[in-house]
């Protein structure tokens, strides 16, 4: 058992903890808080430089310390300067989400090297492109043929479909995040609540037992009753800031 004191983005201090224990769960380890403020310092039970390589794709951790006997030596610190490059906006005259985001989302649906998958909103491809950077095989569904213009990896298979009319087999996928589409951001002329209650009802059919899903909503859509309903189980969230009176709820499930 090793004890760490971690430095974190403070703004999302809540789902920076969440990223952590995904991530050691991605290598079999555990951790056990024990203290949030200002930094997160746990104790952590795995192999250390297992641990040391897995954070290196953390979005919100920014430094390590291992505290020996009252004593602090650092263990990482990671170069964060990517994440300042693109921030939400328009693209194209689609949405981009916050790179740093996209990673959280990608870490918080432990997507694993090798795994299959899934951003069924895929826009301009963020979310997709960090879950090819984390090796994984990657399926993008949009209902939008034009921003799938703008996705050149042919790495990515694409599909332009209504996801809840999407070819994708039952529990075929490993993992899902995505960044869902809500109000006037939205080309599907349906009702947003109903787009919701859609989307975790196919979420549900299309991920294996044992995947998670990490996805991002306005806090005035009522989520968390339609997921836990259809037999997800909640394993963290937390409010992420965006702009002006916009705050969006972060949610993972695993599908059980």
């Amino acid at each position: 058992m090793v004890e760490l004191k971690i430095e974190v983005s403070q703004d999302l201090r809540v789902l920076a903890y969440h990223e952590l224990e995904a991530l050691v769960e991605l290598i079999g380890g555990s951790l056990e808080l024990v203290s949030d403020l200002p930094n997160l310092v746990v104790n952590y039970d795995g192999n250390i430089d297992t641990l040391r390589s897995v954070l290196c794709r953390a979005a919100l951790i920014k430094r390590v310390w291992v505290i020996d006997r009252e004593k602090e030596h650092k263990l990482l610190e990671l170069d964060r300067s990517r994440y300042r490059v693109l921030r939400r906006g328009r693209e194209g005259g689609s949405v981009t989400i916050d790179l740093r985001i996209a990673r959280l989302l990608i870490n918080l649906a432990r997507v694993r090297e090798g795994s299959l998958f899934l951003d069924p909103f895929i826009g301009t491809g963020m979310i997709a492109h960090e879950a090819l950077m984390v090796g994984a095989r990657v399926v993008g569904i949009d209902i939008n043929y034009k921003p799938l213009y703008s996705i050149h990896d042919t790495y990515i298979d694409l599909i332009n479909s209504d996801f809840t009319l999407s070819p994708v087999r039952d529990e075929t996928i490993d993992s899902i995040a995505t960044d869902p589409p809500y109000n006037r951001l939205s080309i599907i002329d349906k009702d947003i609540e109903a787009l919701y209650r859609e989307f975790a009802n196919e979420a549900y059919r299309v991920l294996r037992i044992g995947g998670y899903i990490a996805f991002s909503h306005p806090t005035y859509i009522n989520a968390l009753d339609w997921f836990m309903s259809l037999g997800f189980e909640l394993v963290g969230g937390g409010l992420q800031y965006v702009h002006g009176g916009l705050s969006r709820l972060i949610y993972v499930f695993k599908k059980v």
